[in-house]
């Protein structure tokens, strides 16, 4: 039995956008294009905010390159108040982003792959089919019989 309209369910804003993105270099880019600007705006405000452990530009962004990803190898670290405050929502920002985007392009190669895979009525009917034609198959059978014992 196949849903009606009204009773699909509805798509969310998240889950259109992600299956409009879901080919591989799309994510690919997407991918790169959030982490770099995540980096990048964790590096302009703790290089704002702590001008005494990040004294150049390039070592914020080196750190917040390590934290957005995750890698955090504590060659540069905060050692502030506010400078870890700014690394515990990089942190989890980044976390979350990698889980939430690992989600939404699984649950859409896992539609795509549910979309493409037959129903349960398009299999009966296809077994229905099979059936019909082994059918019709001992039915030729028959009739050649037949027909040999006639002569024709």
């Amino acid at each position: 039995m196949s849903e009606s309209p009204s009773q699909a369910p509805k798509e969310t804003l998240v889950e259109r956008r992600i299956r409009r993105v879901a080919d591989a270099r799309s994510v690919t880019l997407g991918l790169a294009l959030s982490f770099l600007g995540l980096a990048l705006l964790g590096a302009v405000v703790i290089w704002l905010l702590d001008k005494r452990d990040f004294a150049s530009f390039g070592d914020a962004v080196w750190w917040a390159l390590q934290t957005v990803t995750t890698v955090g190898y504590g060659d540069v670290v905060p050692e502030s108040g506010s400078g870890r405050v700014v690394g515990g929502i990089e942190m989890v920002l980044g976390v979350s982003f990698i889980t939430f985007l690992t989600a939404g392009v699984t649950s859409t190669v896992i539609r795509r792959a549910q979309a493409a895979t037959p129903s349960a009525e398009v299999q009966a009917v296809v077994n229905g089919l099979i059936e019909l034609r082994q059918t019709m198959a001992e039915v030729d059978e028959r009739l050649a019989s037949i027909e040999s014992k006639l002569g024709t």
